[in-house]
């Protein structure tokens, strides 16, 4: 069954989930309402300190070992050095950080590709600055027992859904995609993410962030199937950083900042990802019980962000509209070169 598009879209941008973790309360917390004044002058005489903007940066989801290289730039003052000071927050779903990007409630947001996409449909101003996943990690996630390893086999099984979740759109188009008999697909709503549900087999499959299935099960390889939508026709951009326009054109030099701090964390994580899952324990304690886990999901992090971190091309962000407009994800296409800006490669 398909829903209208004016439905999903709306759905999509409120709801929609990108990754998935046990619940937890951010430790370093958001300043409130963004900066609207400009980040520090560049003429400033050699040895003067730098004046410090308090910024906010809203994340997709619960904070976890993929976001290790954002805490590793704040520690390390990778920020601080260019005048940011970067407050970090769990999101509740990239639909709802694109929101409160749209609303300049914060400034600066990490959110998919799909969610900004279906924001501009709906005239909401929201821009990539960057691209994070070059490819979007939404998979299948089921127990090995299941058999499910192609989209045939999802016929005759139960669907953990969270209707609405970009996820949950996605797992939707892939079975058009594939002409899955969705018929025969018992669909049965679960909370988000879903997890409990299919580890208590009352569900054979969710839909889920592939690159972090140890948050299902710690061996995901030996006892877990991941279907990689990447793999079935949904080769399309995943994580994006992302601003509201009207920033961009107040704040230039933060942008920068910005940017290049997350460059910088980045490369230092994947130098010494020690350091940067330290840097993640020190500003969210709770992160520490689980350090296998999150050094897992740290990994999936680098497979998923490519050789160019942040790059993005029009090309792709055409190829994702249309994957999301061929299967009435969205209703009617915009021009993509609203989607995102090249200004500060």
């Amino acid at each position: 069954m398909r829903h209208s598009g004016s439905l999903t879209i709306a759905l999509i941008i409120l709801l929609a989930a990108c990754t998935a973790s046990p619940a937890q309360t951010p430790s370093v917390p958001p300043t409130g309402a963004p900066s609207a004044s400009a980040a520090p002058s560049e003429s400033a005489a050699p040895g003067t300190p730098v004046p410090i903007e308090p910024v906010t940066f809203r994340l997709n989801w619960v904070i976890a070992g993929n976001h290790a290289p954002y805490f590793l730039a704040k520690q390390e003052g990778f920020w601080e050095e260019c005048g940011l000071d970067v407050s970090m927050a769990a999101g509740q779903g990239s639909g709802d950080t694109a929101q409160l990007i749209a609303n300049r409630s914060q400034d600066f947001g990490l959110t998919d590709a799909v969610s900004i996409i279906a924001g501009r449909v709906r005239e909401l101003p929201v821009t990539g600055l960057g691209v994070v996943y070059q490819t979007n990690p939404t998979s299948i996630v089921s127990k090995k027992a299941t058999g499910i390893t192609a989209p045939q086999d999802l016929e005759g099984k139960t669907f953990g859904a969270v209707p609405g979740g970009s996820a949950y759109l996605l797992g939707k188009a892939l079975m058009a995609q594939n002409d899955v008999d969705t018929a025969t697909v018992r669909e049965v709503t679960v909370p988000a993410p879903g997890i409990a549900q299919l580890l208590s087999d009352q569900v054979h499959f969710i839909t889920f962030f592939g690159n972090e299935a140890a948050n299902i099960d710690p061996d995901p390889e030996q006892n877990l199937n991941v279907m990689w939508f990447k793999d079935h026709g949904q080769d399309i951009y995943g994580l994006t950083l992302a601003t509201h326009p009207d920033y961009i054109t107040e704040n230039p030099e933060a942008v920068r900042c910005f940017l290049d701090g997350v460059r910088r964390g980045f490369e230092a994580a994947a130098d010494d990802p020690e350091a940067a899952l330290d840097a993640l324990e020190a500003l969210n304690p709770e992160t520490a019980e689980r350090r296998a886990v999150h050094q897992l999901l740290l990994e999936g992090a680098f497979e998923f962000a490519g050789d160019d971190l942040l790059a993005q091309t029009l090309e792709k962000w055409t190829e994702t509209q249309q994957v999301l407009a061929d299967s009435e994800i969205i209703e009617t296409t915009v021009e993509p070169e609203t989607f995102f800006t090249t200004e500060f490669e």
